[in-house]
This record gives structure tokens, sequence and C-alpha cells, in this order.
């Protein structure tokens, strides 16, 4: 399969969202004159290296910038601004140091939003009158050219275990900025309870905003709206794209990869690399020929210097020098770091996880080796093992074979309560249980209880939902989740098992992978499963959101959640602007309340190629297993 060049229909510049941010960080910077010291959440730093580079904010006065755990301290300052997230511990973290600071001009930046009770702990502090008190809305930063982050890490937990949808306000607020730049969605469509609070949120978001959201969007045909809870074992599996795998052996934080064990060893893995954007969905197969073809280009660019023979040829080729070394040097970055996944993919640990997920998710039972593969590594359990994408400290190189930590057990453990339910005896489940408190902590009776709540690790006696075994089975065989070896089947991102968030979007754009009656349907859970079956005919949809949810009820009513399709403008106009868009393709809005992957992305975009329509993902967070998982652990 050739890796993906990104070339898809038309569509909103996303990139431009950057230049917005900047802009209002910048206007909030200016509000204090002369020179100041920047106090920064630790947690908000990454989201504002995407947005912003230090020489930006130098120009506007900025000397120094301190994390809010250490603060200014005794360092000499004329003004601060702090940039913070409204949690009532930071809150009064920023309190605290604003009384030490008295004698200068101070401004208190909330992020994403003031609220009634941040000013309540400022001014129970003792503080409001002595700053400038406002907001910076970080709640929709470009990480790609199609992809956008609405900053809400940890927002599943909150949803499914706490109880909290405070969160899905600002997610709200993010969609709504993007609704102001491109118009507002024509249609709302989606699956999940929360997705549905969600889209309730931004119509009534929409019938209270001023004239400036008024026009319906010529961009987007519709957001797809898809809560994480509808899909938990996708997160749970290895990814396999070059980004997926970069995520599980390096770990990717803020679209930046940690490669040693100090700041400054960190890659950069956003759409600005063209080498990386080249690679970044392909499947780890294909990397290697893919950087071995860049470097041969590479090498006859740099040889035709020697076929220059006037002035004009000399100075085209030195114009170009400064591209040609940083691509030299993205390249060099990138074979070292395809080396490293290389060493993992290669150990006999990371086979023998891969083969027990695509033996979950072809409907097997586990043989005795790979049980046996689980309790040994539970047995040798690690609890200060390196969690790649979760873990502050950085390890340099990462160990050849993945540690034997919590998130790593727990990943293999659900795969196996989700797909297995009932048949996964209660004498096993309970065994698992034991060893887990033994090897990590009796704590982690919360841990456990965390993910049964969640719906990640139902046990069998108590396994009555629809969407768990028996569900998923289902769900394999009606929509065709396991397929063969197709390099045009968005099923390359996890080798052969395709997302089923990702195939609700087919179901959609009436994708004949998955598009065929229900008859047809009930037929094929009667046959055996075919894997050297083709996928699907070699037809091209048009893509974009062109049919709904009827004729899936069977489907849909085996995956948690509501389901909705919904309109903002009346049907007519809807019809009218359809005509008006003629032949150009819109694109489609995909929401993932509760994060995404790398390699579901990875599918979208394959889907984009395969559809000649442009699937924009907003995502409340990038995550992987590890990610999903670390917020429900109970961490001493």
């Amino acid at each position: 399969m050739q890796p993906l060049d990104g070339t898809v229909a038309s569509g909103p510049k996303l990139l431009q969202l950057k230049d917005i941010l900047r802009a209002e960080l910048i206007a909030i910077l200016d509000t204090i004159r002369g020179a100041k010291a920047l106090v920064l959440d630790k947690d908000l730093s990454g989201a504002l290296s995407a947005v912003v580079e230090f020489a930006v904010l130098k120009e506007h006065g900025v000397e120094k910038i301190f994390l809010l755990e250490t603060g200014v301290g005794d360092a000499p300052v004329q003004g601060v601004v702090y940039l913070v997230q409204g949690q009532v511990s930071k809150l009064r973290a920023v309190a605290s140091q604003v009384r030490a600071l008295s004698g200068c001009e101070q401004a208190v930046q909330v992020v994403p939003r003031r609220t009634l009770l941040s000013e309540r702990v400022l001014e129970e502090e003792g503080v409001l009158g002595d700053v400038r008190l406002g907001e910076f809305r970080l709640d929709a930063v470009p990480l790609a050219e199609d992809v956008v982050s609405l900053e809400q890490p940890g927002l599943f937990k909150a949803l499914h275990v706490d109880g909290d949808f405070s969160g899905v306000h600002g997610v709200a607020r993010g969609l709504m900025r993007l609704q102001g730049l491109w118009g507002f969605f024509p249609r709302l469509v989606g699956k999940g309870d929360y997705a549905q609070v969600l889209a309730q949120s931004l119509k009534r978001m929409r019938a209270e905003a001023t004239s400036g959201a008024g026009a319906m969007s010529n961009m987007f045909d519709a957001a797809v709206i898809l809560d994480r809870a509808a899909d938990l074992s996708t997160p749970l599996l290895t990814q396999l794209t070059y980004e997926g795998l970069l995520s599980e052996v390096f770990g990717i934080t803020n679209g930046a990869v940690a490669t040693g064990e100090n700041s400054r060893s960190r890659v950069n893995v956003r759409g600005d690399d063209a080498v990386y954007t080249a690679i970044r969905d392909a499947g780890f197969a294909d990397v290697g020929a893919a950087l071995s073809a860049m470097t041969q280009q590479l090498q006859t660019t740099y040889e035709s210097r020697h076929s220059a023979r006037t002035v004009q040829e000399i100075r085209r080729f030195v114009g170009r020098l400064s591209g040609l070394q940083a691509e030299h040097q993205s390249l060099k970055t990138h074979v070292t770091l395809a080396e490293t996944v290389q060493k993992r993919t290669q150990t006999d640990d990371f086979a023998a996880t891969l083969e027990i997920e695509q033996t979950l998710v072809g409907g097997d039972d586990l043989h005795t080796g790979q049980r046996a593969y689980i309790d040994r590594i539970l047995a040798l359990a690690d609890p200060h093992a390196y969690v790649p994408g979760v873990s502050s400290e950085r390890q340099a190189p990462p160990p050849a074979a993945a540690p034997n930590s919590l998130h790593k057990i727990l990943r293999l453990l659900c795969l196996s309560a989700l797909w297995r339910g009932s048949s996964l005896k209660q004498k096993q489940y309970d065994a698992w249980y034991d060893e887990i408190i033994a090897a990590f902590g009796h704590h982690h009776t919360i841990t456990l209880a965390n993910l049964a709540r969640a719906g990640l690790l139902p046990s069998s006696t108590r396994n009555n939902d629809s969407a768990s075994a028996n569900g998923l089975g289902f769900l394999r065989r009606s929509l065709n989740l396991v397929v063969a070896d197709d390099a045009d089947d968005v099923a390359y991102a996890y080798a052969g098992y395709v997302p089923l968030l990702v195939r609700l979007v087919q179901i959609l754009a009436q994708d004949p992978a998955v598009h065929s009656p229900a008859s047809n349907r009930y037929a094929a859970l009667l046959r055996p499963l075919d894997r050297t079956r083709p996928s699907r005919e070699m037809q091209q949809p048009g893509g974009g959101i062109r049919g709904g949810w009827a004729g899936w009820e069977d489907v849909l009513s085996a995956i948690p959640g509501a389901s909705f399709d919904e309109t903002q403008v009346p049907p007519s106009a809807l019809n009218r602007s359809e005509k008006a868009l003629g032949d150009k393709p819109p694109a489609t809005l995909v929401v993932f309340v509760g994060g995404c992957t790398s390699a579901e992305i990875s599918a979208l975009r394959r889907l984009s190629q395969l559809h000649g329509h442009r699937y924009v993902v907003a995502t409340t967070e990038v995550l992987n297993g590890n990610a999903l998982l670390d917020p429900l652990i109970q961490h001493k």
C-alpha cells in the first residue's frame, strides 16, 4: 500500500486557527506594557507551543517563562501574565504568587474560559482586585491540516466515571469557534449518549448566538459526533501505522515525541514536516521503502548541483538548499525513530501481544499459550515501568520489549473481557483480579472498580451489556470489521481490523464496504467467516454524509448510547445548499468525544482518499490505550 499523501478534496484551512489563537494571545500579552514574565500551567505548555513560538512572545515583551509549579521566585519582574486552567488548586497557587508579587502589574487568564468559580476563588484568596482577570480560549488547537484538538484530556473519565459533563460545554465552545469561521453545520448526526448531549449544546448555543453565527456552512456538510464509549475496544489495540507506533513506543504529547531524558530531546511530529506528513499514516511495513525512496530522491536533487551551468541555475539550487538541509535532517531523525520502532516490532513480546489482540477481535478463544503469556506478564509485573503517552519522566532509548506495566496488562484484560464476555470464565477473571492486586497494590481495587464503571472491564457474571461480547461479535460480522489484507480498506491501520467508529462514518457515507440491505447482513451471520473474501466491491462512493441511520437499527442497538440525526436548518434550505454546491464536495467534520487514536485518524485519511472527500477530525484528545486507561487508574 502506498503511503498516504493527504491529497483530498478542498475544505476548510484549519491551520488558520493557529493565527487566530496567536493573535488572541498577543492581545492578552499587550494588556501589560513593557517587559513581563509569563507564568504557565505546565498542562498548557504543549498546546501553547503548537500555537506560538517563543520569538513571537519575546517580541511582545515576554522575557522569561516560568511554570506555575515553581513560580517566579526571586526573579525581578515588572509585570506578570498567568495562563492557567480553572481548577481550584491551580487558582489558589496563582493567588499565592500574586500576593508575593504585589508590587507589579499582573493579569490572570483562565483557560479555556473564565467562570464564576474562578472569580470566587480569587476573591476568597483576597487577590481579585489586584489582577486583571480574563480568559484565553485555547479550545481549538490545530494539530495538522485536517485535525483539531478540542483540548479536553481526561474527558472520558469525567463523563463515564465521575458523572461530570461540564467538559462538554468546553467542547461545544470549541466547535462553535469552527462554526463562527465556516458557518454552522447543516446536520448533526452521531452515536452515543454524550455525543447527543454535545449536539444539544451546539443547537442551544447557536440559538443563543448573535448574528455572526447565522450563515450555513459551505465547507462542512455535517458534523458526525461519536462518543468514545460507543467503541472501547479500538483504543486498547496496538496501532500499526507509523504515527500510531510512535505513540505506542515513545508516546506523543502535544505533537512531540520524547526521544531522550531531557526536555531538549523532543521531535515535533506535526503537519509542517514534509517527510513526516508523507509517512505518518503508512502501515509500518511500508515506512522503510518510503524513507528509502525519499533518501534517493534527495540524493538525486543534491547531485543536480553538478549540472548547474548558468548563474540562474546555481541561484535556484542555492535557494532550495536550506529546504534540502531541513529535509535531510528530518530523514535522519525518522530513520532513527523507525529503527527503534522496528526493534520493538521484532520482539516476541510484540508478536505475542498482537496475536492475542487478533485472536480476540477475530472471535476466537485464547489458547493455552496465550493465557500463559498473560499469566507470565502478570507474574513479572513492574509497578514502576515507563508508560509511553503517560509517564512524565522520559526514557532513552525505549527498551526493545514493552515493559510489563499495569497499563499493558489492563489493555489485554479489558480486551478479553469486552470480546469474550460470558465465555471468559469467572474463575479466570477472579484470578487476574487477585494477581493485579497482589502485583500492584490494594489501592487498585479502585482502579478495577473505575474500569468496570466505565464499561471497560465487565465481570462475566454481570455481563448483560448487548455491546460487549455478543454485541461485538454481531458487529464484527455485520459490519465486516475483520477483513483480508486489502490495501484499499481502512483496516490497514490495525492489521485487518476496522475501527468501529470509522465504520459508522462509512455507513453514513453509504460506502460499499458496509452498505448493504439488512437481509444480506443477516445472511452473512449464517455463513463461516471468510477472511480471504475481498472486503468490498471496488466502487467509488461520492463521500460525505449521503445517508442516515435508517435501515441500520439492528447494528445501532448493539452499540451503547443514543443515536441521533438532526438538522439545524429546514430540509428545503438544506436541499438548496446542496444544489448550490454543485460538484464541489464539502468536508465532513468527525468529532470524537472522549478522544481518538492516531490510527483512527489515519483510517479516516484513507477514507478521504477512497471517497474523494475530506474528513476533518475534531477530537478532545489524541490518545493511545495507555492514555485512555491512565485517568481511571488510582495512583498513590
